[in-house]
């Protein structure tokens, strides 16, 4: 009786091996490179103001001018509101204007202080060619405005972003 209780319990145990030994599971492993690095190089957009020739609607204008002053995107239903408030106001320069005065008390703006303006004109005027008309400025307009800010010690930096936000320029792309 103890010999079949052996046998019975080597018998199981070997059955058990063969079953563990040919139930093997196939593993497949995927690799997913989700840390892929690309180099950029920074390019400018246009070459030069002529090759601007659609203009920017309304809800473009709003989102570029706060997304230039603040660096941050607009929430949604606040771009939807002032989009609809400027589409109902027939005069687009004047609501223009408006929208920009307002986003300029903003305190959450993000303009360079005067002193960091007349520290570095040169990087500030390019700075801010690049940021409002996607460009480098030619050697006049560079020249002009570093010249401008050089001599008149009244001109602020947001007065210049002011008078680049309403200029011609900025209403295409």
């Amino acid at each position: 009786m103890e010999h079949r209780i052996q046998f019975a319990a080597w018998l199981l145990l070997f059955c058990g091996c063969i079953l563990s030994g040919s139930c093997k599971k196939d593993i497949s492993q995927q690799v997913i490179y989700d840390n892929v690095i690309y180099e950029i190089t920074p390019v400018s957009v246009y070459a030069n103001n002529a090759e601007k020739t659609k203009q920017k609607s309304a809800e473009h204008f709003i989102s570029i001018l706060y997304s230039n002053l603040t660096d941050k995107s607009i929430p949604a239903d606040d771009l939807g509101n002032l989009a609809e408030l400027a589409l109902s106001v027939g005069d687009k320069e004047l609501m223009n204007r408006v929208l920009l005065e307002n986003m300029l008390a903003d305190p959450q703006i993000s303009i360079p202080s005067n002193e960091e303006m007349r520290s570095n004109i040169t990087a500030f005027v390019n700075g801010t060619y690049l940021k409002f008309y996607l460009r480098n400025p030619t050697a006049y307009e560079a020249y002009y405005f570093q010249d401008l800010i050089n001599h008149d010690s009244t001109i602020t930096s947001e007065m210049v972003y002011a008078a680049f936000a309403q200029s011609n320029e900025y209403l295409f792309y």
